[in-house]
């Protein structure tokens, strides 16, 4: 069962060893696309043998359009080489007891399309942990917007045609969906004040013209009372997830 992992990149260097402890079991190529991470990232990418690197390009006035054209594209070279992609944000973890072995079953059921049941986790601080987030911070609200169809066999999808920040997509091909999905996707992004602030004060200095007259990723202009309720929010109404 051959799992590739595609994944764009900007300054992750504290999510990044989290990503790799969740998907190293799992995965057996990523393709990491960086758009000029100043931190260490990069040298943290290339410490980890299964890490395909490369560089992602901004061309034009906004970041989410040329990031979906590159989402609706990149995986397209794992055809014949791997049974399953995952198409996903460094934060964005798919969480199953057995991942592997679920694919396994998905896969001789002809299945190839899953849409993952999307949580916001939430935490007071940014982890200090050696373990994966999911054995760590188990807490989280139910989001259905983050039910993003991301998980899909590139050998019967012919075209995926995500919207922009992939929550919808318009695939084409031989798509089969499991009645109920048995997979979570844990978005890791609540991890405390601090850090909350910090990656969208980050985030917010990427976004482009066109970006901003769309509204996309309009979350990260939110200012800090802004971003605190909305922390608070998903604290209030977060519930045991795993």
């Amino acid at each position: 069962m051959k799992v590739h992992i595609y994944a764009l990149c900007w300054n992750e260097e504290r999510m990044l060893p989290y990503f790799f402890r969740h998907y190293d079991g799992v995965a057996e190529r990523y393709f990491i696309f960086d758009n000029d991470s100043t931190d260490r990232s990069i040298e943290m990418l290339k410490t980890n043998p299964k890490v395909t690197l490369e560089r992602f390009e901004i061309v034009g006035d906004s970041f989410v359009s040329a990031a979906l054209k590159h989402y609706n594209e990149c995986w397209k070279r794992s055809r014949g080489q791997a049974d399953w992609v995952i198409v996903c944000n460094i934060d964005e973890h798919i969480y199953h007891p057995n991942l592997k072995r679920y694919l396994r079953t998905c896969k001789n059921l002809g299945i190839s399309l899953i849409i993952p049941y999307g949580y916001n986790m939430v935490s007071d601080r940014f982890p200090r942990t050696s373990r994966p987030l999911c054995e760590s911070l188990k807490c989280g609200m139910r989001e259905p917007s983050w039910d993003k169809p991301q998980i899909f066999d590139p050998n019967k999808i012919s075209e995926i045609n995500f919207a922009p920040g992939r929550h919808a997509a318009d695939p084409v091909g031989e798509v089969i969906t499991p009645r109920n999905a048995r997979v979570k996707l844990l978005h890791y992004k609540y991890l405390g004040m601090e850090y909350l602030l910090r990656r969208n004060f980050e985030l917010k200095s990427g976004l482009r013209p066109l970006d901003i007259k769309n509204r996309w990723g309009h979350q990260y202009l939110w200012d800090r009372e802004a971003n605190t309720e909305e922390y608070q929010r998903v604290k209030a109404n977060s519930v045991l997830v795993l």
